[in-house]
Formats: structure tokens, C-alpha cells, sequence
């Protein structure tokens, strides 16, 4: 059953039997390329015990990877992060900040460096960031949050953040991008392709992206979930929800963008 812990586990197991070396996404920026690799990413929304769940297993496995943490959700606690810093994993920042100043480009600029402040006042070594997207969200004059980077091309090395998208491309120009967006595969159909994959060593470098919330211990609600996600789908429920949210903004703004 895919998005299982025991799934989690095997797919772990599977990579370290096949030889791929293990990276933090820091990692894989700053070090010597290596291969076979298996770059791993979670980027942390709302339940910390799932997430603590999911690393559990890579501890168990002798591996450490990157979280990806926002700041304006419940999950936001420095001590925490702090404390997963300190156990070897990457803590990186998760911004959503365009979304959240309504594409004040600005704005967005500002808050992301006050935030990226805070994290690394609070003592986390913040290198690496990524930018969050929901499907939810109406953009009006960009396209995601990342445009905050295109826009000004020099912001990342003046607040000395690695370059994440370049920089993995540069190091690794064969990797295979593999998430579990909408607790459905990307980049493969399922756990199964995922596993013979590694097993055939199809793929010289992988970067694997999981959301924690999506992954349970419990097979009952691993089912439940996919069942669900695959409703949304079908109804495209956070389409309806995009228009809702456009339509609040028109009345808000008059209609002008």
C-alpha cells in the first residue's frame, strides 16, 4: 500500500540495497555529485507527528534529510526545529509569501526576509528554500511563488540562500523529480514503478518530495486518504475553491486586477 510508513520503509530499504547515497537537498548542492543519489525533501504543512513519523524511519535507517518548514502554520515551532537540526536534518524555509501579500511583489520581499530572519535568529541554519504552492490559490499577476526569485535575480545570494532548482540541475542534470503531490504519484504510477526503479537502478539521481501529512501508520487511513484525494480530483474541488477565492477578490477590488 503506497503512502504507508512500512511503504516509506521499504522504498528506504530498496535505495540503500541498490547502493544510492542519501543526500540533504544542502547536500546535494554543495558536495561533489554523487551516484546513484537519492535527494530527499518533505515539506512540512500541519501535523508534526506525522512528520516525526516519516524521519522516525529514515533514523532507523542511519539517514537524515530536509524539512521544509512555513511559518505561518501550527507546525512553526523553532524549538522544534532546533531539535531536528541538532538530530542531523536540514531545516529549510518554506515560503509562500507572494501568496500571502496578494502578489505585492514588494511586500513579499520584505516578509520573506523579515521570516528567514527569525528562523535563523532562532538558531536554524537556513541555506536552502523552497517555494509552496496550493492548488487552492487564485493567482493574479504571477504564476507561483517562486516569481519573487525571477524577479530579482541577485535576492538569494544577498540573503545567502543556495539556489535549490539551479543548483540540483547543475549537480545532478539526469535526476528524476518524484513527488507525492495530491497523495498521488509524480513522476511514477506508484510505489511498485518507484521501488523496481531503484531496484534496476533506472535513475541516477532522485530527488523524492513527500508531504508528511499525506503518510500514516495506520493502512485504514493510508486507504482513506487516497480515496478521498481521488474525489477531490474528480470534482476538482480546489478549482471550485480558486474560483471562489477570485470571485472574493473581484468583489473586493471591483473587478479590476
Amino acid at each position: 500500500m503506497d503512502f504507508t510508513c512500512a511503504a516509506y520503509d521499504r522504498l528506504l530499504a530498496s535505495a540503500l540495497d541498490a547502493g544510492y547515497r542519501v543526500l540533504r537537498v544542502r547536500d546535494a548542492l554543495t558536495g561533489p555529485p554523487a551516484s546513484p543519489a537519492l535527494i530527499i525533501r518533505h515539506d512540512v504543512e500541519w501535523n508534526i507527528r506525522r512528520t516525526l513519523a516519516v524521519i522516525n524511519v529514515e533514523q532507523q535507517r542511519g539517514i537524515r534529510s530536509s524539512l521544509y518548514f512555513r511559518v505561518d502554520t501550527r507546525v512553526y515551532d523553532p524549538a522544534q526545529m532546533c531539535r531536528l537540526q541538532d538530530a542531523g536534518f536540514e531545516i529549510g524555509y518554506h515560503f509562500n509569501t507572494l501568496d500571502r501579500c496578494r502578489g505585492d511583489f514588494a511586500r513579499a520581499a520584505r516578509t520573506f526576509e523579515n521570516e528567514l530572519f527569525r528562523l535563523r535568529e532562532a538558531g536554524l541554519d537556513v541555506t536552502t528554500a523552497i517555494p509552496h504552492g496550493d492548488p487552492r490559490i487564485r493567482r493574479i499577476g504571477y504564476r507561483s511563488n517562486a516569481d519573487i526569485l525571477s524577479r530579482d535575480p541577485g535576492f538569494l545570494a544577498r540573503l545567502k540562500l543556495l539556489d535549490v532548482g539551479g543548483g540540483l540541475a547543475a549537480h545532478f542534470p539526469e535526476f528524476v523529480y518524484i513527488a507525492d503531490l495530491g497523495i498521488s504519484w509524480n513522476g511514477v504510477r506508484s510505489a511498485a514503478e518507484l521501488l523496481a526503479g531503484i531496484q534496476l537502478g533506472r535513475w541516477p539521481a532522485i530527488y523524492l518530495l513527500t508531504h508528511p501529512d499525506y503518510w500514516s501508520a495506520s493502512w485504514f487511513r493510508a486507504v482513506g486518504m487516497q480515496i478521498a484525494a481521488c474525489a477531490m480530483r474528480g470534482l476538482n474541488i480546489n478549482r471550485i475553491i480558486a474560483g471562489f477565492r477570485r470571485s472574493g477578490a473581484e468583489f473586493r477590488t471591483g473587478g479590476a486586477e
